[in-house]
């Protein structure tokens, strides 16, 4: 125990081995708590993930509007103009899957002299029925990570490299490998130590890291082949309108024109009427 305690390298075996120990149940705990996810992500893996879905498992609302815009018009219930603009048909076949239905009867109610566009989709107000559709359907599954388990191991290398430096200065143990140096080369042990705890520590996930690789190579493939039953052109027409185009620029304001008044010239005493040299009197003008 006194290796551990007053010893420079057990004191540095010891704090290593705690932040082993740390990483080890911060691991243990996140694999009870994914148990259900990775059940999950299994099944689904297994069955057949629907397009719309799997395009919001790997994209977002943006990935899952544009699917199901390329499904309504191999449909043939939408057409799309060279320019992205979209028009319904008021034919085609019928919508099975509720979100398309919500997503074809709000294209289908735009007015005559209006059109749709992609980028409204996600965003506008009156597309809300179909994003909440979507988003109900959608496998209750986290894509994402939160960076949470990285945050607290970067913590906790630097909380454990700091306290293994006033273990070993408040009980003047020797410097590992080099008895003979000064006690306050043990802040420089702890800043070596540091450095190597950072690494592990920055090995776990960041945040917004895809979770599930596996998962997003099945979803990138479901989305791919429903998108590719739409000729290229046609695919590169909606692609045009996933964003918004920037607002026009201002008018540019006409410059404001000053009115100038012209300068009187002359000296000062032009505008004194009287003789300003006799009507003081001290030089001899009476």
């Amino acid at each position: 125990m006194d290796w551990w305690l007053t010893d420079g390298e057990g004191i540095v075996a010891g704090w290593v081995l705690v932040f082993a120990v740390c990483n080890g149940l911060r691991g243990a705990y996140c694999w009870l708590r994914d148990r259900d996810e990775r059940r999950t992500v299994e099944q689904l893996m297994a069955g057949n993930l629907p397009p719309l879905q799997a395009s919001f498992l790997l994209d977002g609302m943006a990935g899952a509007a544009e699917t199901a815009v390329c499904m309504l018009v191999d449909d043939g219930v939408v057409k799309v103009s060279s320019t992205g603009e979209l028009r319904t048909t008021h034919r085609g076949r019928k919508q099975m899957e509720p979100a398309l239905r919500a997503l074809a009867k709000e294209i289908r109610s735009t007015p005559p002299d209006t059109t749709t566009k992609l980028y409204e989709i996600p965003t506008a107000a009156r597309f809300a029925r179909f994003r909440e559709l979507v988003e109900h359907e959608a496998p209750k599954v986290r894509s994402t990570s939160s960076g949470r388990s990285q945050t607290l191991m970067l913590a906790a290398s630097m909380v454990i490299a700091f306290a293994m430096g006033m273990h070993g200065g408040l009980s003047e143990a020797p410097v590992p490998f080099v008895p003979e140096a000064d006690r306050s080369v043990w802040l420089y042990v702890a800043a070596a130590a540091w450095a190597v705890l950072w690494g592990p520590a920055c090995l776990w996930p960041s945040e917004k890291r895809r979770r599930w690789k596996a998962l997003d190579r099945y979803c990138e493939d479901e989305r791919e082949i429903a998108r590719a039953a739409l000729p290229d052109h046609k695919r590169e027409a909606i692609a045009r309108t996933r964003e918004q185009p920037p607002p026009p620029p201002p008018p540019a304001r006409a410059p404001r024109v000053r009115n100038s008044t012209p300068q009187r010239s002359g000296s000062w005493a032009d505008s004194v009427d009287v003789d300003a040299c006799g009507s003081c009197g001290g030089c001899g003008g009476d």
